[in-house]
């Protein structure tokens, strides 16, 4: 290890044993939990550490200053997670709550749906959705190439589910 490291660390070392607890309590004060406070507090002497150049009368600054966005940076994380979870939760119950009444007036949409479609459309969405046709079992029946059934197939589901969200305020 030369000297400059040598040295970083003692600095480092030094600003721990000063700040620490500064650091500790810009995470606490965020209402974080004790045990993820000392983890972020670790993560940010972490990073310290892995500097190459230091200035020490700048280090304090920059310790707090790396305590703050990594506080950011963890409730955006948090609060991206409570959503997924509030999200996943509304569409649990959602999906629990169909009734038959519901299912109908989707299939309701969809039927409208293909009846706006062209002839080729219809018959390509009609395949795969009720038949449970694959796209080469369409090939061989229809002769158009494989490239124009599978568009055919994405165009038609993006323009039913389209519609199914439209009417049922999905």
């Amino acid at each position: 290890m030369t000297t400059i490291e040598q040295s970083n660390r003692q600095m480092i070392g030094n600003a721990y044993q000063q700040v620490r607890q500064e650091v500790f309590s810009i995470f606490r004060q965020a209402c974080i939990a004790e045990d993820t406070c000392e983890d972020l507090v670790q993560e940010v002497f972490v990073k310290v550490l892995g500097m190459d150049i230091i200035i020490e009368s700048q280090l304090k600054g920059l310790i707090v200053t790396m305590a703050y966005q990594k506080r950011v940076d963890y409730l955006r994380r948090r609060a991206c997670i409570n959503k997924v979870r509030e999200n996943i939760g509304w569409m649990m119950e959602r999906s629990y709550a169909n009734t038959d009444a519901e299912v109908n007036d989707i299939l309701k949409v969809e039927m409208n749906a293909i009846n706006t479609m062209s002839e080729k459309d219809a018959q390509i969405y009609q395949m795969t959705r009720f038949e449970d046709k694959t796209a080469d079992e369409i090939v061989l029946e229809t002769g158009l190439s494989k490239r124009a059934v599978e568009s055919r197939i994405y165009r038609t589901r993006n323009l039913v589910r389209s519609q199914v969200r439209e009417a049922m305020g999905f």
